[in-house]
């Protein structure tokens, strides 16, 4: 075998371009958490693409465990001629292990998919007729950054598969594929290094394991060496078309308890609708995700974003099994113009019936159609689904955009906190659209992209009207009512407000009582004066003034300032004789102990003949307060 199959890498010529991969970079975006999102999106949206018609997709994860690692001769088979390049100088291998360490594996598998079917022996570019097939081998293995999938697929960059190496610790991987068409079974690898030097020769940074004819690597299809391999790194296939994809040395950072919320996170819509199944294999168990287990693991398995997938999950399960009668669809924007949020009457008419429940909590689901205009084509009316639902625990907003099953992790839309909205695009003309605007990462949509740009009518306005649809929504359903609201802020203010029943039955026998006879429940005494020498008690309709215990020395005189409270300004510079007027009723003044000498507009002058003397005022509108104040005298008016 160690003759037949082997790795090797291509030697450069003289003057040839000295360019280094850099496809790895693509997937180290802010919106991919980890290694182990880059490689949970990028190899079952692969999957995804491939599935055959009709079936679901079951994607199988398998650590290897400790004792199936392999060793000695059972692994050097597979890497003959690969560890020379591998320790060569500029390889781009920064923590290279021993070539004795036992060979630890992760394995990729997928079931419900086409396998890689075309002609192993393209070696280039060929015009695809209508109705001829498309040449996955060729794509997947000879090809970087380019590809032939078609609009409607979820990739379309051609380096999904470049995150492969880039989870082994020698940035190498092997492949065996089963077609559907044929039946045929083939194994490859590749390596991915940089530009390196061996005895002097400059070789290039991809090499390939297999057979060859001269530099043109080909497939192995011999099969007792395919069932050994299947044997040493346990692959699940048999002949069930597919591709089974295994990954020597993986990266540390790829584990179980990575992985496996990662696959919710990032594909809980296609699983919960029954089109992806995904098996972890590790530890001598297997945990399934599909539709009707999602859920519970989410629930039982304690991770720490665990309640947050939850609900997440139990939001977008009520938003699939809702019918269609119970959406509220927005209404069709005009076929000629660019779609816009602001200033469309019709949108918040057609939500207005969505308010009371969302601001209850409740959840909502939303309709949105919108046109789809190619530059060189007719439009198309399509739509996407918005669910919706207030929550209490969010520390922000928490949005998923979900193009054709794939979450598109950056995208915002600048949503208000509290909120948890899913925006769910399945309509396969829309989702070309925005599917051409993506980074090679599937983590944005940029209006600016080449492949985008000019591609269709009014296509910015179209991207920006879906990426802000959370936010104009809610904004819509929490905007207030036109007029006055009579209960608006009702649970920031909750004190009770007499009505006319609960007046009429008071007892009124009490409320006479009231300051009549200084018991009870008369208003509260203030000691007023800047002297400090009388109290103020207030009365309904009025108060009475008094002398304060203990006060050394009382006036003889004292002139005593009433007016009405106001909300600003001084009351008694705002004073109007329509107020009240203290020499005409119902103003009442009495007195003991002293005598009023002089009463006009709202002043009166009191002479003070006892010290325990009391002067009552009434007579003032018992609905408003009435300011008082006291004036010393010091010789009489």
């Amino acid at each position: 075998m160690a003759d037949a199959f082997f790795w090797k890498f291509r030697r450069m010529q003289p003057g040839e371009m000295n360019i280094d991969p850099i496809e790895s970079e693509f997937f180290s975006t802010e919106a991919l958490g980890s290694l182990a999102d880059a490689l949970v999106r990028e190899a079952i949206q692969n999957s995804l693409d491939a599935r055959s018609l009709g079936e679901p997709v079951r994607v199988r994860i398998a650590f290897s465990p400790p004792g199936a690692w392999l060793q000695g001769e059972r692994a050097a088979r597979y890497f003959a001629g690969l560890w020379r390049h591998l320790a060569a100088d500029r390889s781009g291998l920064a923590r290279l292990p021993s070539p004795e360490e036992p060979v630890g594996f992760l394995v990729v598998e997928d079931y419900g998919t086409r396998g890689l079917q075309g002609d192993p022996r393209q070696s280039e570019d060929e015009e695809i007729g209508p109705g001829g097939a498309r040449n996955d081998f060729y794509y997947f293995w000879r090809n970087v950054g380019r590809s032939r999938k078609q609009w409607s697929e979820l990739g379309r960059w051609g380096l999904g598969k470049t995150v492969f190496p880039a989870a082994s610790r020698i940035n190498s991987f092997f492949a065996l594929t089963v077609r559907r068409d044929d039946g045929r079974r083939l194994l490859m690898g590749q390596s991915v290094l940089r530009i390196h030097k061996l005895d002097g020769a400059r070789y290039y940074p991809y090499g390939y394991f297999g057979q060859f004819q001269d530099d043109f690597a080909l497939p192995v299809e011999e099969a007792g060496v395919l069932g050994a391999f299947c044997h040493d790194f346990a692959i699940k296939r048999g002949d069930e078309p597919g591709l089974s994809v295994v990954i020597p040395y993986p990266d540390p950072d790829l584990k179980p308890e990575a992985i496996l919320p990662s696959v919710v996170r990032h594909y809980f819509l296609p699983i919960l609708a029954g089109d992806l199944v995904v098996e972890i294999a590790h530890d001598r168990r297997t945990e399934v995700l599909d539709a009707r287990s999602v859920l519970r693991l989410a629930e039982s398995t304690g991770w720490a974003e665990g309640p947050r997938l939850q609900s997440l999950i139990e939001l977008a399960r009520w938003g699939l099994d809702l019918p269609e009668a119970r959406y509220v669809r927005l209404p069709e924007p005009p076929p000629e113009a660019a779609p816009r949020w602001a200033g469309d009457a019709s949108v918040d008419a057609a939500l207005a019936p969505l308010r009371a429940a969302f601001n209850d909590g409740r959840r909502v689901a939303v309709r949105v159609p919108v046109w789809v205009k190619p530059a060189d084509g007719e439009g198309a009316l399509a739509s996407f689904e918005v669910f919706l639902e207030r929550d209490d625990a969010l520390s922000g907003a928490e949005e998923h955009f979900v193009r054709d099953g794939i979450t598109v992790a950056g995208v915002r839309s600048g949503l208000q906190g509290g909120v948890r909205a899913i925006v769910c695009v399945r309509d396969r003309r829309l989702s070309a659209l925005l599917g051409d605007s993506e980074n090679p990462a599937h983590t944005e949509w940029q209006e600016r992209s080449p492949r985008f740009k000019e591609r269709y009518r009014h296509g910015p306005f179209t991207l920006r009207y879906v990426k802000s649809a959370p936010r104009e929504i809610v904004r819509s359903l929490t905007r207030p009512a036109q007029g006055r609201d009579f209960h608006l802020l009702r649970h920031l203010f909750s004190l009770e407000v007499p009505t006319e029943e609960t007046v009429a039955t008071k007892d009124k026998r009490k409320e006479e009582r009231i300051g009549v006879d200084g018991t009870a429940e008369a208003g509260q005494v203030e000691t007023v004066a800047k002297d400090r020498f009388f109290q103020l008690q207030k009365l309904r309709g009025g108060f009475r003034l008094t002398g304060a215990p203990g006060a050394e020395a009382v006036p003889r005189f004292v002139e005593v300032v009433a007016a009405y409270e106001v909300r600003r300004g001084n009351p008694f510079s705002l004073y109007e004789p329509f107020d009240f007027e203290m020499d005409r009723p119902p103003i009442d003044v009495q007195t003991r102990g002293a005598q009023a000498v002089r009463r006009e507009r709202n002043r009166v002058v009191v002479r003070i003949d006892d010290p325990g003397f009391q002067v009552t005022m009434k007579g003032f509108d018992p609905r408003r307060d009435v300011r008082v104040k006291v004036l010393r005298l010091e010789e009489a008016p």
